[in-house]
């Protein structure tokens, strides 16, 4: 008996602190985007890879979410959609609170042409992570693949807010007033 609880101690533990790690990652999230504001142009690409990071990281209780991911993660490197989509589906349906599995399964899906189906699951990680630049960026792909200019400025307009930095969102954004006022890209 004493061997059991010496076993099921770790885990019950991490079951505990389950709410002290998600408060501590958000905190950390927090302080990031705050710095993301101000941050010199430099400096930009060290904080997004930090925020990326406990985007990244799974802390909720489903044990086999880490390797549906990584899953995932490889099919889609490899460009076999169908097993990527697949796996990031079976993430969702295992943690449907966890932002990152529907941020990927949007990206298999606009790799695949379901643009929908991508802006359905960006709609999904803004519900959970409205700060996600990442699939802001996406959703004005998605706008773009849409001939929607005016909801592509939106997005990436919406992502400068956020990071004020963004390279990609600046250039984006002045190729789409180009194309929009008729003057060639």
């Amino acid at each position: 008996m004493r061997r059991i609880l010496v076993l099921l101690l770790p885990i019950l533990l991490f079951v505990l602190a389950g709410p002290a790690v998600a408060q501590d990652r958000a905190a950390q999230l927090d302080a990031l985007f705050d710095r993301l504001k101000t941050v010199a142009p430099e400096d930009e690409p060290a904080l997004q890879t930090q925020i990326w990071r406990l985007w990244f990281a799974y802390d909720g209780t489903d044990p086999d979410v880490p390797g549906l991911l990584e899953r995932g993660n490889t099919a889609m490197a490899k460009d076999d959609y169908t097993v990527a989509e697949a796996a990031f589906t079976a993430v969702i349906e295992s943690d449907p609170a966890y932002a990152e599995g529907w941020n990927r399964r949007a990206t298999v899906r606009y790799l695949r042409g379901n643009i929908q189906g991508s802006i359905a699951d960006i709609d999904q990680v803004l519900a959970r992570e409205p700060r996600h630049f990442g699939a802001l960026s996406g959703l004005g792909l998605c706008r773009i693949k849409l001939g929607d200019i005016q909801g592509a400025i939106d997005a990436y307009q919406r992502v400068l807010v956020i990071d004020p930095q963004m390279a990609t969102a600046h250039t984006q954004i002045e190729r789409l007033k180009k194309l929009q006022a008729g003057d060639p890209i």
